[in-house]
Parts: C-alpha cells; sequence; structure tokens
C-alpha cells in the first residue's frame, strides 16, 4: 500500500491525471466507474482534500493528453443521446463504440514506461506492459457512461459510435522516433505507399517497446517522463454513427420464364427489366432505411432466366448493412411478403432475421444439396415410345461427366465436373405424342438442359444417349431445394392492421 501511494504520488507530481494514476495502478474494471470513490477507498486520497483537488484547474494530461477529462466524457454521452446522427436508429440491440486515439498516445506511453521502470523497479517490469492500456480504460470509462445516458447495453449487435481523437503536434512528436531508431525508417522513406502515415501502430509496438528501443538514445531525444506543453491536448473529432449488420432470410418463388435472379447486365447494358432480387429489395429495404442497392443478395444456388422457381421456394438472405432497425414486427414482415406478390411474377415466404452463424446453412457446400426439377421434353425425330418412358424411369441414382456447358463457357472455368443424378421418372403426355414430363432428382450443381440433349455429347450420360434419340428441353422448373432452412413460419396470407 505503501508503496502504491508513493507510485500515485509521483504520477500526480509530473501531471499524469488521476484515471491514468489508477491505469499504472492497474485498477480493476469497476474501479474506473467512480475514479473519485476508488482513489478514497485506496487511501490515495484524503477524504479532506477530495473536493478541495476537484476546483484546481490541473495541466493537460502528460499521459493521456487530456483524453480522460471526465466532464469532457459525461458530454459525449449527453452529445451522442441528443446527435440526430443516433437518434436515427431504433436499435434494441444497444450500442458498440469504435475509438481511434492518435499514435502519439503510444509514445508518451513508452516514456512513462521507462520512467516508472526506473523508479519503481520493484512494481514493474519490463517484459510486461506495466499499466492498463490507454483504450482499455477509455471503453471502460465511455461505455459506463453511455449505458447510462442512452438506457442501452454495450453490445456488439448494435449502433456504432465512432469516436474520433487527434492531437495537433503529433506529427512533430513522433519525428524522434527516426532519430532514436533510424534503422526502422530506412526502408520506409522510399516507399511512396508509406508517405501519409509517418509510421502504422502495429510497427510501433514492434519496434518501440521498453525490451526493444534504445533507452538511452530515446532519452536522449526524447524527455523521460514526458511534459505537457499544450493547453488543448486532444481533440475529439465530429461523432458518427454506423448502424448493425443485419440478415434477413425466407425463400422465394419466380413464376416468371423472363426474369433473372438478379439485375442481368452485359458490356454495361442491361438485358431484362427487372430481377428477384430488385422486386424482393424494393419491399424490404425501405423499413430498414437503407437503399435497395446496398442490400447484398445471396441465395442457396441460382434458376436461370427462363426458369420458374416454384414448390416451397429458393431459400435466400438479405445483408443489410448499416441497418436503422434492428426490428422485423411479423405484421411488416407479412406487409413485405404481400407487397412482393403484388408483383405477379415473384413471391416470398418466411421472411425473417437471423443471425450471421446461421448463414452457414446457405453458404455451406452447394453440392451436397439436392434439387428436384420438372422437365417438359421433346422428341426432334420420333414420337415419344414406351421403350423411352422405361429407359427415363431411373431409381438408381448415377453419375455423369459434365463438361462446362458452351452457354455458360463465357462465365465459368472450362472443367469436367462429375454430378451425380439420383431418380428419372418420366410420363408420356396425351396432348402431343412428342412430347414427355420427366421428374429429375439431381445434385445441386448439375446442368438440367445439357443432361437432356447432351450439349453436342459433352455431358453423358444424358437422356439422348438412354434413348438413342434426338431430344430437347421445351421448359424447366425447379420444384424443391433440399435445404430445410430458414425456419418456414406458416403465416396467414392476410392479417389486419
Amino acid at each position: 500500500m505503501a508503496q502504491q501511494q508513493e507510485i500515485y504520488n509521483y504520477l500526480r507530481s509530473v501531471d499524469c491525471c488521476k484515471v491514468c494514476c489508477l491505469r499504472f495502478l492497474k485498477g480493476a474494471k469497476e474501479d474506473f466507474i467512480d475514479i473519485d470513490a476508488t482513489l478514497l477507498k485506496r487511501g490515495l486520497e484524503p477524504e479532506n482534500d477530495h473536493q478541495k483537488a476537484k476546483k484546481l484547474k490541473e495541466n493537460v494530461c502528460i499521459a493521456c493528453l487530456g483524453l480522460f477529462d471526465l466532464d469532457r466524457i459525461a458530454t459525449l454521452a449527453r452529445e451522442v443521446k441528443e446527435h440526430g446522427g443516433y437518434q436515427q436508429y431504433q436499435c434494441e440491440a444497444g450500442f458498440l463504440t469504435s475509438i481511434s486515439l492518435p499514435i502519439v498516445l503510444h509514445l508518451r506511453q513508452l516514456a512513462l514506461w521507462l520512467d516508472v521502470l526506473d523508479r519503481f523497479p520493484q512494481a514493474f517490469s519490463a517484459s510486461n506492459a506495466p499499466d492498463i492500456a490507454v483504450k482499455d480504460a477509455l471503453k471502460m470509462i465511455i461505455i459506463h457512461q453511455l449505458e447510462t445516458t442512452l438506457g442501452k447495453p454495450f453490445s456488439v449487435d448494435g449502433v456504432m459510435i465512432n469516436v474520433p481523437y487527434s492531437y495537433a503536434n503529433e506529427q512533430e512528436e513522433l519525428n524522434v522516433l527516426e532519430l532514436v531508431s533510424p534503422g526502422v525508417f530506412a526502408s520506409r522513406k522510399t516507399n511512396k505507399h508509406t508517405k501519409k502515415e509517418f509510421i502504422s501502430r502495429n510497427a510501433f509496438e514492434k519496434h518501440f517497446t521498453p525490451d526493444v528501443v534504445n533507452k538511452d538514445r530515446f532519452r536522449k531525444h526524447y524527455s523521460v517522463p514526458p511534459v505537457s506543453t499544450e493547453e488543448v491536448g486532444l481533440v475529439r473529432g465530429e461523432l458518427t454513427f454506423t448502424g448493425p449488420t443485419i440478415f434477413l432470410a425466407g425463400r422465394y418463388n419466380k413464376f416468371s420464364r423472363e426474369l433473372s435472379q438478379t439485375p442481368w447486365m452485359i458490356d454495361g447494358k442491361r438485358k431484362m427489366e427487372g430481377s428477384v432480387q430488385e422486386t424482393i429489395a424494393a419491399s424490404i429495404a425501405p423499413h430498414f432505411g437503407v437503399a435497395e442497392e446496398q442490400l447484398i443478395f445471396s441465395s442457396s444456388g441460382r434458376e436461370d432466366v427462363d426458369v420458374r422457381c416454384l414448390g416451397e421456394g429458393r431459400p435466400f438472405v438479405l445483408e443489410i448493412i448499416d441497418a436503422k432497425t434492428d426490428q422485423l414486427p411479423e405484421e411488416v414482415a407479412i406487409r413485405m411478403e404481400q407487397q412482393v406478390g403484388t408483383s405477379q411474377t415473384v413471391a416470398i415466404r418466411d421472411v425473417q432475421l437471423v443471425k450471421r452463424e446461421d448463414l452457414v446453412h446457405i453458404r455451406g457446400s452447394e453440392e451436397d444439396k439436392r434439387k428436384f426439377y420438372r422437365a417438359l421434353c421433346v422428341t426432334t425425330n420420333e414420337p415419344v415410345t414406351e421403350e423411352m418412358i422405361r429407359k427415363l424411369r431411373i431409381d438408381e441414382p448415377f453419375v455423369m461427366q459434365q463438361v462446362t456447358p458452351l452457354r455458360v463457357l463465357h462465365r465459368r472455368t472450362l472443367l469436367a465436373r462429375p454430378r451425380t443424378v439420383y431418380s428419372v421418372r418420366a410420363y408420356a403426355c396425351r396432348d402431343n405424342p412428342y412430347a414427355m414430363v420427366v421428374d429429375i432428382v439431381s445434385q445441386a450443381g448439375t446442368y438440367i438442359k445439357e443432361l437432356v440433349h447432351s450439349d453436342f455429347g459433352r455431358t453423358g450420360p444424358s437422356f439422348r444417349s438412354i434413348i438413342g434419340t434426338a431430344i430437347d428441353i421445351h421448359a424447366l422448373d425447379v420444384m424443391a431445394i433440399d435445404l430445410d432452412w430458414p425456419k418456414k413460419l406458416r403465416r396467414p396470407e392476410e392479417k389486419d392492421h
């Protein structure tokens, strides 16, 4: 206890603020919530001097350059609450902070480290940081203030409060580093990419620590302990805010044979007027206060423009960055589903918020999934026979080789891919002697059109090779996707609001 008092008194004598003194005394998290109470409890400040000390105007702290001015931190919390940028977010999860601090604080920390290591060798070791890091202590204090003022908890899923700090004389102070360790900067001078930043944080932490730096040279070029010649110290920049990234999942049906899944552009020109993605985004983006083009769309596979997606639909996810709300009331989700349905070309169901870790379902190995298709096929040289139907009723899985189809060769690598067809079931059509309906269960990633007509022999075996005559595909539907995600909600089609 006597040594703690000695360290505290010394640090105060060289213009360290109370918070920085407590950092060097390894204060616990709860100690930073009420600094004055902690110092009184530890007996580091007599109670009769407490009020008197509060009235004295102190010099700017040599370690934090005024960062831990508790009045300024309290003001910061109030500013956040009243800031229009923060008020636009309606997020129940809470908040988190991103604090940007100038590198000069590392330099001053190093100078103070060297000082206390020499003065109090029994209390500190060069191999371990003698204090709690500035940013860690700041977060303890700021988070408590913000939780109290905003009435919301700290959460990694909350609104990001970005708090930048700068120091006018930073570059001037950092210049001494080149004199202390010239070798560190020898190669950086010739690197045009590093001109903007004198030294990175990682480089500082690697080359300027008590056990690495040349202590005598450091003392020659920089004051130990550091001194404060500034009256202002650190300056806080403009507060900015970033909403959480949230994920909305559901299933979609596509009823049009003239609609791409995502915007279709070739050589900068649009090929289709709309897309599944845009139809869905138009009904979802406004609720979350973001532009439609900000939404990142992904799905469990994709169908061609001329292929419908029926049945329970294809699972999809929208990644929504900087969302203005993290809530999706059921009545809003129902309204989204109904609004998409008015397009007559796309429908969605089971719309819900999901967690980032749930995306493993949709981003997992696509090839492990099964897809169920229904194809309308037409023979070109002869009518469909019972023998053809019999040959295309296959219950045992078989593996075929598919060389990248000609129609996608401009955007896919030329490869031979093995794909498993699990079952085939053909049915003759009464109204057209040249037509048959074929139900196919295959491994995801199978090119179904090529499975039918063989793509000039690039896919084999194919329906053409199996029945021994030319056959083509007239229409194709995706009937089901073997992925039980997201959770089925079975909402009513309409609900009173």
